[in-house]
């Protein structure tokens, strides 16, 4: 209910021509996703480099196209972040699909579930775009939104870039993690105002994206209703966020001087 009455009022400001200050896709921890094992089930985008991986997919008369002609230019993205995806890193078979927003009603409901698949010692991923272009039953782009830390300068690769994750775990595989990716408030308002009453005028959604330091893959994108993930603490049987290294050094380091603490009581004690 709350997210609904703030996609209103977004969409009740753009009406009266307010300009929005930030737009932005976000991390939602609030929602669980973990262990999807993806397997055959339809993926808006999959990626797949070492280094750099760039991906995009469109609607095209109504059917699948991807490459580097899927990408938009950063100026047909509302309120974009300054960078144009190039493409190029497409993960071959059917791991690419356009999402279909059957069933969505508000643009509050839309979660795409962010899969990283990465080698090494608990590697972090990236993410410097990820835009979501919003198709009518014509299959005419309606609207682009788009989030992450944009333009080089802005990418820090720190936990200051808006889509960073410091740890994706460690060979979980394609569908093993993920993390609930959704439009904050300000895009909420722009697309619920767009596609109309109950995202009526759109029928399909495409995804196009650049991950920064990806070491292996397959990296996925994976369409979600809100309706379908749970909330941590409320109906989610476990979490998915694990501690950082750092948070798992400290509460070692922590049980050691609770247990050197205890000898010395004891010797002095004995004493």
């Amino acid at each position: 209910m709350k997210k609904a009455i703030i996609g209103t009022f977004a969409a009740a400001l753009l009406a009266f021509g307010a300009t929005p200050a930030a737009a932005d896709i976000v991390f939602d921890k609030s929602l669980g996703i973990s262990a999807q094992g993806f397997g055959a089930a339809p993926r808006l985008l999959t990626v797949q480099s070492d280094g750099t991986e760039s991906g995009c997919i469109s609607d095209s008369g109504g059917t699948l196209a991807k490459g580097s002609g899927s990408c938009i230019a950063d100026a047909s993205v509302t309120n974009g972040n300054g960078y144009t995806n190039v493409g190029g890193d497409e993960h071959n078979g059917p791991t690419n699909s356009l999402g279909s927003l059957s069933g969505f009603t508000d643009a509050n409901q839309i979660v795409i579930i962010y899969n990283p698949s990465q080698t090494g010692n608990l590697p972090g991923t990236d993410i410097q775009d990820l835009t979501l272009k919003f198709y009518d039953a014509n299959d005419n782009l309606v609207i682009s939104v788009d989030g992450g830390c944009g333009t080089a300068p802005n990418c820090l690769g720190t936990a200051a870039d808006p889509l960073f994750f410091a740890s994706a775990g460690f060979n979980l595989g394609n569908g093993g993690t993920g993390y609930a990716l959704v439009l904050d408030a300000t895009q909420q308002g722009l697309v619920n105002t767009a596609c109309g009453p109950s995202l009526s005028l759109c029928t399909t959604l495409a995804a196009e994206a650049t991950i920064l330091n990806a070491n292996d893959g397959p990296d996925s994108f994976r369409l979600v209703n809100i309706s379908e993930v749970c909330t941590i603490g409320v109906d989610c049987p476990v979490t998915q966020n694990v501690p950082e290294p750092l948070t798992l050094s400290l509460f070692g380091a922590g049980l050691v001087g609770a247990a050197a603490a205890r000898r010395l009581r004891k010797k002095a004690k004995a004493a």
